[in-house]
């Protein structure tokens, strides 16, 4: 007998399996971000059985493998998620023995050899594992799936032109568009300024003009946010190449909120050691925030729970004022990224002092403004650290 809250897998009544699993698929997102919003710990075990041979993928194979988790469902508040490739996921509250004991029926089931040695299962605890359970969850629903072919064409950058510049950016090698901007600290009377952390990104002007000198992004901005992502996942994978990382030091990167799931990301954050990660600098997009409140906030949450500093970055200092529940400090960001304009002393924002990243401080002007508005960190080419 099903406990209620379970489900029970031969109901008629239910949805057909495609759309129960995606179902599965989305909540178990969502709980893995309840938990990690809320610090709730949990513990998770992931049977990836969309590993197996096909011939080992049959209905009975999988009816005995999920009656080898009913262990684990014992507790009240166990689930048990079915994702879109198969696999198996199930979550119980910590500190118990259900999961461990329904490991030890697989390995009985399976065989301990193959359990041990294909990698088949992984037991997960929350919220620390999170990134990994929610790369799983990405993986199983699959690619995103491709621009609608019925939507119109948008001022000179259209899905073809997408699809084309996305071709050509999965096959380029792009190590020679990859640029550091240093942001500095630089107090009044200082002698030179000190090197706070480097801004890592792609030289996109260079990039498009080498790749697609035709296209125009800026002319159709929701087929430039796909674009975007693609570009975000293309850096990261840049920085994660054999021998890079390590020697990079303090890091910055602007990524939009939903690269922060992707595998390219969960792969950097696996190679750095909690002190490098404390010292690097997130700044996620002030349009994210205001586009997508919830996705912005996992991000953010789950940028805090693995030690990241958090900044907000916004291309308009008017945007402060709707941002401000943001920035206060149990918003959980700590920098705002703003851009130097010579208009921007006459907006006089009211900026939160000392956690101002002045960016594009190309001019005198901008840094005596941002010592005026007490403003220490910039970016620009009028800076360079000392050696």
């Amino acid at each position: 007998m099903t406990r209620p809250g379970i489900g029970s897998w031969h109901d008629p009544a239910r949805p057909p399996p495609e759309a129960r699993s995606a179902a599965d698929a989305l909540a178990l997102a969502q709980l893995v971000r309840e938990a990690v919003a809320a610090e709730v710990p949990r513990q998770a075990l992931h049977l990836r059985l969309s590993r197996l041979a096909p011939t080992l993928r049959r209905e009975h194979h999988r009816r005995l493998l999920r009656e080898a988790l009913e262990p684990a469902l014992r507790p009240l508040r166990s689930r048990l998620f079915e994702l879109p490739n198969g696999d198996l996921v199930a979550v119980a509250p910590p500190g118990g023995r259900h999961l461990r004991e329904a490991e030890a029926v697989l390995a009985v089931v399976l065989g301990e050899d193959m359990l041990a040695e294909s990698g088949l299962h992984a037991l997960l605890d929350l919220p620390r594992d999170a990134a990994a359970l929610l790369a799983a969850v990405e993986a199983a629903l699959g690619p995103p799936p491709a621009p609608r072919p019925e939507l119109p064409p948008a001022g000179g950058f259209t899905p073809d032109d997408l699809a084309a510049l996305e071709g050509l950016l999965r096959a380029a090698c792009l190590a020679r568009f990859l640029r550091p901007r240093p942001v500095c600290r630089l107090a009044r009377g200082a002698e030179a300024p000190d090197l706070a952390w480097k801004e890592w990104r792609l030289a996109w002007p260079e990039l498009r003009a080498a790749l697609a000198p035709e296209a125009d992004p800026a002319a159709a901005p929701w087929l430039a946010r796909r674009l975007r992502r693609l570009l975000d996942r293309r850096l990261l994978a840049e920085l994660t190449r054999p021998g890079e990382t390590p020697g990079r030091g303090p890091l910055g990167l602007c990524l939009a909120a939903a690269t922060l799931g992707a595998p390219e990301f969960l792969r950097l954050d696996a190679r750095l050691d909690p002190a490098t990660r404390a010292g690097t600098v997130l700044a996620l997009p002030a349009e994210d925030a205001l586009a997508d409140a919830e996705g912005f906030a996992f991000a953010r949450d789950f940028a805090r729970v693995r030690g990241y500093r958090l900044a907000l970055d916004l291309p308009d200092p008017t945007l402060v004022a709707a941002l401000r529940p943001a920035l206060a400090p149990e918003g959980g960001v700590e920098l705002l990224r703003l851009p130097w304009s010579p208009a921007l002393p006459g907006l006089a924002p009211a900026l939160p002092p000392g956690r101002v990243v002045l960016t594009g401080a190309d001019q005198a002007a901008a840094i005596g403004w941002g010592w005026e508005a007490g403003v220490t960190l910039f970016e620009g080419q009028l800076l360079q650290p000392r050696r």
